[in-house]
């Protein structure tokens, strides 16, 4: 027994300096399932983030399942049944069969079938709790006992630890992006502007002791609107450093309008595009997904569509932001939408799921294509 314990010991700490050498939230999360996974020999295992309310699941990051069978099942959890019992208390739950139990919500569409269950919450400084490890189905096909639990809740103390060292490295460093933005407006406005007015002296000097037509007088003003130009350039960039997380939905209009320009610029295909004036706050990856999806869409347009127009259209409707995207081409079969060799459509809908939204694809032959991405605001 005494060697039992000190190979799990050893397993354990092997595991623990795996993960708590991530700074990356995301990779850490996906290290520390993958490492649960390894350490205690299961078929699945799985760390739920919780949202910030506590009441759902924010991220679900997994081990076990294939990226081809994932993106079959119908959606991620959402932090009912059992998964949402080990959100509710701080100690774990162990199960010989989760469909027997009477808080078990069942699974959704094409998930794999799964028989026993160990949920252990990660519960970090202060009571947090940073997150939950789901584990399912040991190899040797031996349900979860005493030891299972004893290896897990041990391994979820070093995840906490990991997720927290994580969250801490993310807020050094948007610490530092701020401090580089100061740092950046003081440059700007105490050495480049203050360099630019010494310019604009020296010229006036020169004017001064110059005699100049009246022509030479009428470039000598243009040079002069020009350098307070970039004066007022600059001084507006300065101000947008310093309020940069306010000014995200303007910056997105432009991001779409511009990724629009390019597509029609290169491809010659004509793209209406149909964006409201103002958009409520996104975040900064629900910005960039869509953003993506979008560029996506378009290079699908141009690669394999032959159209010869096509629209683009954002709006919001409830609690949810919609991305339309249409075109006028050969339209796809259902075969060509569910291909698993199309990366472009595969990369949109895992892009949708991590959003928690969805990709809708309507297509015939000769018909055209619609590609509708819907994500919820919250």
């Amino acid at each position: 027994m005494q060697l039992q314990y000190l190979a799990i010991i050893n397993a354990l700490t092997q595991a623990a300096g795996g993960v708590v050498e991530g700074l990356s939230l995301s990779k850490t999360l996906q290290r520390i399932a993958d490492m649960v996974q390894q350490l205690v020999d299961v078929k699945y295992a799985a760390v739920g983030v919780p949202d910030d309310e506590g009441h759902g699941l924010r991220a679900f990051i997994t081990a076990g399942i294939p990226p081809e069978h994932a993106r079959k099942i119908d959606h991620e959890p959402l932090g009912q049944g059992l998964l949402g019992e080990i959100l509710r208390t701080d100690h774990p739950i162990r199960l010989e069969s989760i469909q027997d139990d009477s808080r078990s919500a069942g699974f959704c569409e094409n998930h794999p079938h799964m028989k026993t269950f160990l949920g252990v919450p990660i519960i970090g400084r202060n009571n947090q709790r940073l997150g939950n490890l789901y584990l399912s189905d040991r190899r040797d096909g031996q349900p979860f006992d005493e030891l299972d639990e004893y290896m897990v809740v041990l391994f979820a103390s070093f995840a906490a630890i990991a997720i927290e060292n994580a969250k801490l490295h993310q807020r050094l460093q948007a610490a530092a992006l701020h401090g580089e933005r100061d740092r950046i407006s003081m440059e700007l406005h105490d050495g480049i502007i203050q360099d630019i007015y010494a310019v604009g002296m020296k010229l006036e000097i020169i004017r001064g002791n110059a005699q100049l037509t009246a022509e030479g007088q009428t470039q000598f003003q243009a040079v002069l609107r020009n350098l307070n130009s970039i004066i007022d350039d600059i001084r507006h960039y300065i101000r947008d450093l310093s309020n940069a997380n306010k000014t995200h939905a303007t910056t997105f209009q432009q991001q779409v309008e511009n990724l629009v320009q390019h597509f029609c610029d290169f491809s010659g295909i004509d793209v209406t595009l149909d964006v409201p004036d103002t958009l409520p706050a996104l975040t900064d990856n629900q910005r960039h997904s869509l953003a993506q999806v979008l560029r996506e869409a378009l290079a699908n347009i141009a690669k394999h569509t032959n159209a010869t127009s096509a629209r683009v259209k954002i709006y919001v409707k409830g609690r949810n932001i919609y991305l339309v995207v249409e075109d006028n081409g050969q339209g796809m079969s259902t075969d060509q939408i569910r291909d698993p060799d199309h990366y472009g459509l595969r990369n949109m809908e895992q892009r949708a799921r991590r959003l928690r939204g969805f990709l809708e694809i309507e297509s015939e032959i000769g018909q055209g294509t619609t590609i509708t991405l819907v994500i919820p605001l919250k």
